[in-house]
């Protein structure tokens, strides 16, 4: 009787699928000869982001925000011929908010970017929690049925019909070279850069690794 042939597959699945949320990323920067002046203009334009997104919570679309403490350094920037100048105070304060309209996420955007302070540091495209979890299940046993399918499609070559599984893994589990790929993964393909707020897709990735009996 001939021995069984091991057969290791790797299997992988992804989707592509849109947003759901956005976060905003804007950052307060102020700087100012005078500390307690850049401190001054820094709350001022903090205070308003803030009435803004008060507001806005008054309305749908806003899921939540949150603000950081304020930090401030200090330093003496270089003249152009090389004497340090007087001292320059830099403050700052960062905001996330995140909304799940983008016409709310878009108006909210130019209101606050109206201040010459506040600059949008970018926004990140996400799924809600229950839509994740569910698109990392589908696509996992996705890629397990490509597992198994090239699997037997190997076997299928070798003249061999009976494939059993014995192993299964995250990728990169249980061989010893690097995965292409991390076992899951997410991440959002950006959009039309022209195009002002624009929901990009979230890219839902598993892959994995499988050891195969055939005979």
């Amino acid at each position: 009787m001939s021995e069984d042939v091991t057969i290791t597959v790797r299997g992988s699945h992804e989707e592509r699928i849109s947003a759901e949320e956005g976060v905003a990323r804007i950052t307060v920067r102020v700087e100012h000869p005078d500390r307690g002046e850049a401190m001054s203009q820094l709350a001022a334009s903090g205070q308003r982001l803030r009435d803004q997104l008060d507001a806005q919570a008054d309305s749908d679309g806003l899921v939540s925000w949150i603000s950081s403490r304020a930090q401030v350094f200090t330093d003496r920037p270089w003249g152009p011929d090389g004497i340090r100048l007087d001292p320059v105070h830099h403050a700052s304060l960062e905001f996330r908010a995140v909304f799940d309209d983008v016409d709310a996420l878009s108006v909210w955007i130019d209101a606050a970017t109206a201040d010459a302070a506040v600059q949008l540091d970018g926004i990140d495209w996400r799924l809600r929690e229950a839509t994740a979890l569910d698109a990392r299940d589908r696509v996992a046993r996705a890629a397990v049925q490509d597992a198994v399918a090239r699997a037997r499609s190997y076997a299928a070559s070798l003249g061999l019909h009976h494939v059993t599984a014995v192993e299964i893994a995250d990728a990169g589990l249980l061989s010893s070279s690097p995965a292409p790929a991390g076992p899951m993964t997410m991440r959002s393909v950006a959009a039309d850069p022209a195009v002002a707020v624009r929901p990009d897709e979230v890219v839902v990735a598993v892959g994995v690794e499988a050891r195969f009996s055939a005979r």
